[in-house]
């Protein structure tokens, strides 16, 4: 994702933050504004927003190892100012894998908790709204001493808010996917999501309408990005159902350029720059395939001002035959996953014709361009 840098990968998983990250130095900027520059008090507003990150990434962690634990993949963590996201390479194939994954990271709040109540049978759990409603507001400071005493109580009460909050039933929160794995059961993904995106978007409504009422700028921007998510879910949804019922036969292009790994690169570049093909199968005497030429490869080679040279430098021996059958969603996911960018299709042992990356992001265009 663009404007984001990575900070640290754990369990091979990336944990990034987007330049909106920055954002949040405006509240103990704010906070110490109206309390007169107190460093101490600073200090502590940026060691909770450490300890407060830190929890939702583990909240995140958890929904990436449960789906790890299905076979999921998840391509990073990314921290903005409202939160985390874990971005999987793709949904989970059952409703209740999907139930599990979503559970799983309000369950990781929940375990927080459970690991600082201890701490109450030696503090009283008491003040803990004032004090946070005196650094919300900006207004008269808690002394450092109070402060050090209800840092437990306050991210323990957080953690329940960040666990309740993420169980409400609409999108992007985990409640709303919660809410679909158990519609899909019955109804199947596609008419589940339309479903759990329609209420998520009446409670996002809720949510505007209460933040004009109480003036709560907060709310209005939770109940904007959720209603517009929530949309963003069910037309991802939709596209992927349209590859799970279309197949490689009612896209396939017959007519395509094969070429020798003897010959050189020219025929290629200039097929390249006439926006005809990007992508080629190369194939031996008895007209077998032995490899593809990726668009990168090539462009490689123009680079070089290498366009001369032979086929067989830039030749990839990655790929595998595809049947024409074989629906679009395995296609869309080989590519995403083994990095392919052209496949041979063949029919009774015959090759007849090739799908490349080119025509699957065509595909989806005009899909998400037909999509209401």
């Amino acid at each position: 994702m663009r404007g984001t840098f990575k900070i640290v990968t754990v369990a091979d998983i990336p944990v990034k933050l987007h330049w909106t990250f920055g954002l949040l130095l405006l509240w103990p900027a704010y906070v110490a504004y109206g309390t007169g520059f107190q460093l101490g008090l600073v200090a502590w507003l940026a060691l909770f927003i450490l300890a407060l990150f830190f929890c939702v990434v583990l909240h995140e962690y958890g929904h990436a190892l449960t789906a790890r634990h299905y076979g999921v993949k998840t391509r990073d963590i990314i921290l903005s100012p409202i939160g985390g996201v874990a971005r999987l390479e793709r949904l989970p194939e059952q409703p209740w894998q999907e139930f599990s994954i979503a559970l799983a990271g309000p369950l990781v709040n929940v375990a927080i908790c459970c690991v600082m109540a201890p701490y109450f049978l030696i503090y009283p759990f008491d003040s803990v709204w004032t004090i946070a409603r005196q650094l919300l507001q900006g207004g008269s400071a808690p002394t450092l001493a109070d402060l050090s005493l209800h840092f437990i109580p306050i991210l323990f009460m957080i953690n329940i808010l960040l666990a309740s909050f993420n169980l409400l039933p609409a999108f992007p929160m985990d409640g709303g996917r919660v809410f679909r794995a158990l519609l899909s059961i019955r109804l199947g993904r596609r008419r589940a999501t339309q479903l759990a995106a329609y209420v998520g978007q009446a409670l996002a409504v809720g949510f505007m309408f209460h933040g004009f009422y109480q003036g709560v700028f907060l709310n209005i921007f939770i109940g904007l990005f959720v209603f517009f998510t929530a949309a963003q879910e069910y037309r991802v949804v939709r596209l992927e159902s349209l590859l799970t019922e279309n197949t490689v036969r009612e896209l396939l292009r017959r007519q395509f350029t094969a070429l020798r790994s003897e010959e050189s690169l020219e025929r290629a570049v200039e097929g390249l720059k006439q926006g005809v093909e990007k992508n080629f199968l190369v194939m031996n005497e008895a007209e077998k395939v032995i490899g593809v030429l990726h668009e990168e490869f090539l462009l490689e080679a123009i680079k070089q001002k290498d366009e001369s040279a032979p086929v067989a430098s830039y030749l990839s021996d990655r790929f595998e035959v595809i049947d024409p059958d074989t629906s679009l969603k395995t296609i869309f996911l080989k590519m995403q996953e083994q990095g392919y960018s052209i496949l041979p299709v063949y029919e009774d042992d015959k090759l007849v014709g090739v799908i490349d990356v080119s025509m699957m992001n065509n595909f989806l265009r005009l899909q998400q361009k037909l999509i209401k």
